[in-house]
């Protein structure tokens, strides 16, 4: 479902009027104490980086401190963003209060949330820039308007006209031929910017006409000083930021950058799942193997409110691998494992539940197109992390969704992404949710990646998912891979997906797993149609029924006594 673009409206980004001085006092403390907590926290993140990095050396000790000092920069930027709509900003420090107990109450949501507004557009045009820490830290104040956001960017022509339709009052009439004059300068330097061709034009010729013009409106809304010049300045240079915000998605650029790596991996896109609207957030999903071209996007139609993507890679490897993962499911060995796992029996014991002759069974079914899949991930994992240091989508927080081998890439992403430069890295990536992940659940990898993220870091895993142990088994790992446990490192959440009991079942249940974690824009009549349609089917495919079981059951157990007696 497609939104309408709102219009915009100058005094969405303003700051209220209504709140007295020791209200925006108070606001104002909140707000440096919570950002001085969230600052700690990614600092904390890098420290316990390092802490668990096997053997540290200086480039560990380096990438820590450089860290550190990006997320500095980062914060008492934002600091000096809200601080100048009041007064001379403080300066953050490791020192500095966190506790916001024993301080008023915060003004009502609707003062609040214009406030924030106007923190966020001052920061946006002044750093042209949307940092996944700003939106991280701004969010727990309560919801975004980032749409009012947008359209002020993208036809500010409208946002001045509407906010001068608002401000009119008695004084206001009297001046109406003076402000008439103005609106048609202001209309002048602006008229290029409307019908949202924005990207690649410089601005700064309309830049003296606009600020002069939204300057006088601001000062009919009781709007004046720093806030208003970095206002009226941020308006003036919109059709800039909106090129960096948005990115190139489309043009002729990005297909550049994406074709320099399509020797590299095969049939490389970057798809949208709904037509893009230019949002302040984007996100990028991934998935982990193909039953039709279709399934690189058809399973995230749950998703909405930002601009959705879908990673295209290696499709016939993928269509391979799905084959070959049905046939696995329904080979005589996997049945008999999966009535071990109705038993209640442990992972750990499965090997032994097994004759040889049946792992070797199973080790040819999977071997080829899982291992081959597998090493194609880690290779596009390269491509993506390097598409995202690059902003292909743009100077905005992206979050990353992926299950099975597409959790991989992302997983793997992120770690090339933790190698680089904190300064081309840091606030790239706010949120990400991994499902039934083929990786390790070792803390040292997810120490690293956990400090790329500005948001949340999740791990959907499912203890019943007795495939992805037979596939991590056989392919010479272990049962301590990140889809079948918890990850125990500070900072990752841990989402157990109960429901989810063979690795088959993570397409046709990934929206009600997104919903389960809590994950922003997931669209409730999305999932119910997905698990009707594509759970279902897939239920059918590898569900067993009773009878089914107490079969399996008698003649594996005949198969035991037959691999006991090879043995022997």
């Amino acid at each position: 479902m497609e939104k309408d673009q709102p219009q915009g409206d100058l005094t969405k980004v303003t700051p209220p009027t209504e709140l007295n001085a020791p209200e925006l006092h108070a606001t104002f403390q909140h707000f440096t104490r919570r950002l001085a907590a969230h600052r700690n926290h990614a600092e904390m993140f890098a420290q316990n980086e390092q802490l668990l990095a096997s053997g540290s050396s200086a480039r560990t000790q380096h990438m820590q401190e450089a860290q550190v000092v990006e997320i500095n920069r980062w914060a008492q930027t934002l600091l000096e963003n809200a601080w100048a709509t009041k007064r001379k900003c403080p300066k953050l420090t490791p020192l500095t209060d966190t506790s916001t107990a024993g301080l008023p109450p915060l003004p009502a949501e609707k003062q609040l949330n214009q406030l924030l507004h106007t923190i966020l557009f001052i920061n946006l045009t002044s750093t042209k820039s949307y940092s996944a820490h700003t939106r991280t830290f701004l969010s727990t104040f309560g919801p975004l308007d980032e749409d009012a956001v947008v359209a002020m960017l993208k036809n500010p022509e409208h946002a001045v006209a509407e906010a001068e339709r608002k401000s009119k009052t008695d004084v206001a009439k009297e001046e109406h031929a003076e402000r008439n004059k103005t609106m048609r300068k202001v209309g002048m330097g602006l008229a290029a910017l409307g019908g949202g061709v924005l990207v690649g034009m410089s601005g700064g010729l309309a830049a003296p006409l606009v600020g002069a013009g939204v300057t006088t409106v601001l000062g009919w809304l009781g709007i004046g000083g720093t806030a208003a010049g970095l206002l009226a300045s941020g308006l003036a240079g919109s059709s800039v930021v909106c090129g960096a915000l948005f990115g190139a998605y489309g043009s002729k650029k990005s297909a550049e950058i994406v074709d320099r790596y399509t020797k590299e991996v095969e049939d490389l896109a970057i798809i949208p799942v709904r037509k893009p609207r230019e949002t302040l957030a984007v996100k990028l999903c991934v998935s982990g193997w193909l039953e039709t071209p279709d399934d690189v996007s058809a399973p995230w139609t749950v998703l909405d409110g930002e601009d959705t993507f879908a990673l295209q890679w290696e499709v016939e490897a993928l269509i391979n691998l799905s084959s070959a993962l049905y046939n696995l499911v329904k080979s005589q060995a996997m049945q008999y494992l999966k009535t071990q796992i109705i038993k209640q029996t442990v992972f750990a014991a499965l090997a032994a539940a097994l004759s040889p002759t049946a792992w070797l069974k199973i080790g040819q079914i999977i071997d080829n197109p899982w291992m081959t899949a597998k090493a194609r991930a880690s290779k596009t994992a390269h491509v993506l992390g390097t598409l995202i240091s690059e902003r292909v989508l743009g100077n905005r927080p992206i979050t990353l969704v992926g299950y099975s081998l597409g959790s991989q890439v992302i997983f793997e992403a992120l770690q090339y992404l933790a190698t680089l430069p904190p300064e081309r890295t840091a606030g790239l990536v706010q949120d990400v949710f991994l499902f039934g992940s083929p990786v390790s659940a070792g803390e040292a990898a997810w120490a690293s990646v956990r400090r790329v993220v500005a948001g949340r870091l999740v791990n959907g895993y499912s203890t019943n998912d007795y495939v992805l142990a037979v596939l991590a088994r056989a392919s010479g790992g272990s049962w301590g891979v990140s889809g079948l446990q918890a990850v125990q490192v500070q900072g990752v959440e841990n989402v157990e997906c109960k429901e989810v009991d063979g690795h088959l079942k993570w397409r046709g249940m990934i929206g009600k797993c997104l919903r389960q974690c809590g994950a922003p824009g997931v669209l409730d009549a999305e999932v119910e149609e997905q698990l009707k349609n594509k759970e279902k089917k897939i239920e059918k495919l590898t569900d067993l029924s009773k009878s089914d079981v107490k079969k399996i059951l008698k003649e594996g157990e005949g198969s035991q006594e037959e691999g006991r007696d090879a043995k022997q």
